[in-house]
C-alpha cells in the first residue's frame, strides 16, 4: 500500500475533489458512512463497529470490504488499530479525514496516536479550515501568504525554517513554546528542518 485514505467518525467537511489519488481506503467504524457519501468504496473497515450504521455495514459487505471487528472493551482507539494495520502493511502516504467535531479527548487522542505512529510516512489530517501535516521531507508546499505553524510535540533540537516571514536558524524549541506559531509563507516551497524531536505543521487552507 502506498496512498491510503483513513476516514474517521465525527464531522467531515472534505469533498471528493480535495482528495489525492489513492490505492487503499480504510473506514474507521462510522467513518465508513462518510466514505460512501464521497462515493468511495472501503477496502477495510476496522474498529469495534459500535457506531457504523447497519445500512453502511451491509453495503460494505456486499462490496467485499475486509471487516476487522474488535471488542468494545479494548485498550486502543479505533484509529490506533487502523494505524497498527497500516504499519504492518507499510503504508507510505496517509490522508486522514473526519474527526473534526466531538470531544476534545478524542481529538487529542487521535492527534497523539498519529504523532506516535509517524516515522517516515507523510501524513495529512485534512480539516475544514486547516490541515495538520506530519511531513516526511524538509520541503513543504504552502501557498504564498498562507499562515502556518510548527507545533512542537516534544522538545525540538536544531530547528530551521527558511522561506517564511520569520525564519529560524538552528534553534532549540522547547515543548510548549509558541515561537514557531502563526508564521507566513513568503514562497511556495518552505524548508523545515528538525534535527531531533516530534512535531507537526498546521497549515491554513
Amino acid at each position: 500500500m502506498k496512498n491510503i485514505i483513513v476516514s474517521l467518525g465525527g464531522e467531515c467537511s472534505i469533498t471528493r475533489d480535495q482528495l489525492e489519488e489513492h490505492d487503499f481506503v480504510i473506514g474507521v467504524d462510522s467513518g465508513t458512512d462518510y466514505l460512501y457519501k464521497l462515493f468511495l468504496i472501503p477496502n477495510l473497515i476496522i474498529g469495534d463497529l459500535d457506531s457504523i450504521s447497519t445500512k453502511t455495514l451491509e453495503r460494505a459487505q456486499k462490496d467485499s470490504a475486509e471487516i476487522i471487528r474488535y471488542d468494545t472493551d479494548k485498550d486502543k482507539t479505533d484509529l490506533e488499530l487502523a494505524l497498527d494495520y497500516i504499519k504492518i502493511n507499510e503504508g507510505k502516504n496517509i490522508t486522514v479525514i473526519g474527526g473534526e467535531s466531538g470531544d476534545l479527548d478524542h481529538f487529542f487522542g487521535n492527534l497523539l496516536s498519529i504523532a506516535a505512529f509517524h516515522k517516515k510516512e507523510y501524513i495529512e489530517w485534512k480539516q475544514s479550515n486547516q490541515n495538520i501535516i506530519f511531513p516526511n521531507s524538509e520541503l513543504i508546499n504552502i501557498k504564498i501568504g498562507k499562515l502556518f505553524s510548527l507545533i512542537p510535540l516534544s522538545n525540538l533540537e536544531g530547528v530551521s525554517i527558511n522561506g517564511a516571514r520569520w525564519n529560524v536558524k538552528n534553534e532549540d524549541i522547547n515543548f510548549g513554546s509558541t515561537k514557531t506559531l502563526r508564521n507566513i509563507a513568503n514562497q511556495g516551497l518552505i524548508k523545515v528542518r528538525v534535527e531531533s524531536g516530534n512535531y507537526c505543521l498546521v497549515i491554513d487552507n
